[in-house]
């Protein structure tokens, strides 16, 4: 039987652990929006970036519990399909029951590394939201996103990063990143350097912006028309 690297274990291992609960945590975590910590607005604003319409075809990427499904399911509706990929068993098993609640039937969950997914082709979206900066190699899990969009489509991430003025050390003081996974091994790697780079060689009309002091940001961008060799 196939076992996960001992960092990617860990990865499953916490958010496996936090899942039921995870949904409730994001909602404390808004408790800071007065302070600019605003994670469930800055994921309508990325969802928002999708430029999503009716019966488009979207993907996922670190769904974990489905917490951009209700924003995604009112703009492509019954008749579009949302992807949703996770590592963890137990965060897809929350956005199963979402699903299964509110009667979506167009919800497809699938377990699986990032990294080994297989993109479906001619896809119109891809989003991910707070995922990429846990997988080693995210670059390349962009890099194909790509390729899977028709042209015209669109990719959005949201994620964390670790601006260079600050020191590593203050990691401590964020106590909240080792518990999901964010540990000085995975921000020594500054994996968003090379996600951001693969979206300026890849894509036009770039959008980016920084949130709360650049701990956080949002990139977004198109895929141009393909020429016609």
């Amino acid at each position: 039987m196939f076992e996960p690297p001992e960092e990617k274990q860990e990865v499953i291992e916490a958010y496996d652990r936090r899942a039921s609960g995870y949904d409730l945590a994001v909602k404390w975590f808004d408790v800071s929006a007065r302070f600019g910590f605003n994670i469930s607005g800055w994921r309508r604003q990325a969802v928002g970036q999708l430029n999503l319409k009716p019966g488009d075809t979207i993907v996922d990427i670190g769904c974990g519990t489905g917490l951009n499904f209700p924003m995604i399911y009112e703009a492509v509706g019954s008749q579009g399909t949302i992807i949703g990929v996770d590592l963890s068993e137990a965060m897809l098993a929350e956005a199963r029951q979402m699903a299964l609640a509110n009667g979506w039937e167009n919800v497809q969950l699938v377990c699986a590394d990032a990294t080994q997914f297989e993109f479906p082709p001619q896809v119109d979206a891809v989003i991910s939201a707070f995922t990429l900066i846990l997988v080693p190699g995210a670059e390349r899990v962009i890099a194909r996103a790509v390729e899977s969009l028709v042209p015209g489509g669109r990719l959005v991430i949201l994620d964390m990063a670790w601006p260079r003025w600050c020191p590593l050390w203050w990691r401590h003081v964020l106590f909240f990143l080792r518990s999901y996974g964010v540990t000085a091994e995975v921000l020594r790697r500054r994996s968003w350097e090379a996600v951001q780079q693969v979206l300026h060689e890849r894509l036009s009309d770039l959008f980016e912006r920084q949130y709360w002091f650049g701990f956080f940001y949002l990139a977004a961008g198109t895929v141009p028309e393909r020429e016609i060799v």
